[in-house]
């Protein structure tokens, strides 16, 4: 079986709508442009790493870096 891996920290620009996730495994994702309605959604999720892949891999508008 993997690692589970969990959301430990983010940090979210309004002005920019910028949002960088970091992960418990070391890596991190950039986000961009996401609306403050989605990061105000992130706020409220229980399970951070589940909001992150159900809302924001799968939505064609954003663009996602990863960074290792």
């Amino acid at each position: 079986m993997g690692t589970q891996i969990a959301v430990t920290f983010w940090k979210y620009s309004p002005s920019s709508r910028y949002l960088k996730i970091f992960y418990n495994n070391g890596s991190a994702e950039l986000y961009h442009p996401v609306p403050e309605f989605i990061y105000n959604n992130l706020l409220r999720s229980h399970d951070k790493a589940a909001f992150v892949h159900k809302y924001l891999e799968y939505d064609l508008h954003f663009t996602r870096v990863s960074i290792d």
